[in-house]
Formats: C-alpha cells, structure tokens, sequence
C-alpha cells in the first residue's frame, strides 16, 4: 500500500478507506496482506477524476459496479438518453437567469462526466 500511496499522492488511510469501500480490490497473501497491482493506480485516477466532477465515492463505487453488468448495447443506450439529456439541459441553458444557469452547468458537467465514463467502458 506505501508504493500505492507513493505513487498516487493520496494517503495510506485514504487508500484503505477506498479499499473498504469497495472502490479498490486487492488481492490478499496467505497471511492476509493486501497486495495492490498496477491497474490500482488506473482505478484510483479514474476515482479521483471522478470526485473532481464532483461525484460521491457512492455514485462512483454504484458506476464501477453497474459497469461490470452492463453490455456494450446496454451502455450505448444509456450514452444516448444522457446525450438527451445534455441537450435539453443546453436549451434550458439558452433561456434561464443567471442562478439557474450555473446550476444547468453543473448538471451538464456531471451529465458530461457520465457519459464519458460509460464511453470509456465501451
């Protein structure tokens, strides 16, 4: 976990609070170390970037775990009801004030962050 938390910048506790979570799965030796490969690095990027759009670590852990149960047809469905979605959002955008647009464009960027990831699950 030290050359993890080396490598990633985040903390010891943050990372096995990540790991109690459900958000990383090490594997365990005999002795029940855990043992982080390489692709924990990839999935803590994808956590952080994630949070920086302002999603839950709940929101994300539910998006990790709902993509490993979706098909390609399944995710290409859900990308064109979110790319709806963000076009509603962009005409809303065209006639409201100026507090609602900031909260339309928070709402995009969380619509946009989604469909991103489910693109990248393809």
């Amino acid at each position: 976990m030290g050359q993890v938390a080396e490598t990633t910048g985040l903390s010891k506790r943050t990372i096995d609070y990540y790991t109690s979570l459900g958000l990383l799965t090490p594997e365990r030796t005999a002795s029940g170390y855990r043992l982080y490969d390489e692709s924990v690095i990839h999935q803590i990027e994808k956590i952080e970037y994630l949070k920086s759009q302002r999603l839950s670590l709940q929101e994300i852990l539910a998006s990790f775990t709902e993509r490993e149960q979706k098909t390609g047809e399944t995710i290409y469905q859900e990308v064109k009801q979110l790319q709806a979605t963000v076009e509603g959002l962009e005409q809303r955008l065209l006639h409201s004030t100026d507090v609602e647009k900031q909260a339309i464009r928070l709402e995009l960027s969380r619509r946009l962050t989604l469909i991103a990831s489910l693109i990248a699950q393809l």
